[in-house]
């Protein structure tokens, strides 16, 4: 439990170690950063940080500072001879404690703007570090998130990636998030993130995209019945045709697609959301 005097010491130290990588920031030599950021992470303050937000949430206290330190450090360390451990345990630690975090938030109203700060950390640390991707696409917690009221949020997290980096079972994952917003959301604004994500993915990735499209059969016909007429037309045809002239390509026998249960299907109008294993047979 986090009690009031040691919550003063630990945000006192906080704030000093904000000014101490601030100070960091405007010297000349950009060296001087990234010791700061390594030494923080040699000491186990970054640690520390990591495991201290969850507790700080319990008592209603602000978390906004231990997670922006995080997050920042995260991005441009030297971790060293540790640098295995860094990659393989910390950063994986670190995105799932904002992950968890952010789906404790989002169910308390009166966190909403320390809710989208942690979404953006997480946003910062997942661009920078793209190899947590599948760790963000497969998590529970990120699975929550989608839930709740900021209905862009997971889309926004993914926009910025380097997409051709993934695997395709990580796109596969990313598809599944992104045409899964396009099915249960009415939101003009998740519509033409949605659209414009998967045409950039397809930008990207090439004909590697579309044997993978083929795979939500249905995807055109719910863009032209839900997502026309919503100011981003241009976008919807493009991906139509994308779609359409990839069927083109492939023989039926190329293209494996699968269904829901039945309580899944109502949710849903006609595309079939088709991760790759187990559901894809």
């Amino acid at each position: 439990m986090v009690t009031g005097f040691s919550y003063v010491i630990f945000s006192v130290c906080l704030f000093s170690l904000s000014e101490a990588l601030n100070m960091a920031a405007v010297q000349p030599d950009s060296s001087a950063l990234i010791r700061v950021k390594s030494r923080l992470y040699h000491s186990g303050v970054l640690s520390h940080c990591s495991r201290s937000s969850g507790r700080i949430l319990s008592v209603c206290l602000p978390v906004c500072l231990p997670v922006c330190l995080l997050s920042s450090c995260c991005v441009g360390v030297d971790p060293g001879e540790r640098s295995k451990a860094f990659h393989r345990l910390f950063l994986p630690s670190v995105m799932d404690g904002l992950l968890s975090l952010a789906s404790q938030l989002m169910r308390r109203s009166e966190c909403l703007s320390v809710f989208r700060k942690v979404m953006d950390s997480a946003g910062w640390l997942l661009r920078a570090h793209t190899q947590l991707t599948t760790q963000v696409l497969s998590s529970v917690h990120y699975e929550q998130i989608q839930m709740c009221d900021e209905a862009t949020v997971s889309v926004v997290l993914t926009q910025a990636q380097d997409i051709f980096r993934l695997s395709d079972d990580s796109v596969l994952l990313l598809l599944n998030d992104v045409v899964g917003q396009l099915a249960v959301s009415s939101d003009s604004a998740v519509g033409v993130a949605s659209v414009r994500l998967i045409l950039l993915m397809a930008n990207q990735l090439q004909l590697r995209l579309q044997p993978l499209l083929l795979r939500f059969r249905g995807l055109d016909s719910l863009l032209d019945k839900d997502w026309r007429g919503q100011g981003f037309d241009q976008e919807v045809d493009q991906l139509i045709s994308l779609i359409q002239s990839g069927r083109g390509r492939m023989s039926p026998s190329q293209v494996c697609t699968s269904h829901f249960t039945s309580n899944t299907l109502s949710s849903f109008p006609e595309v079939f959301l088709t991760p790759p294993s187990p559901l894809c047979r």
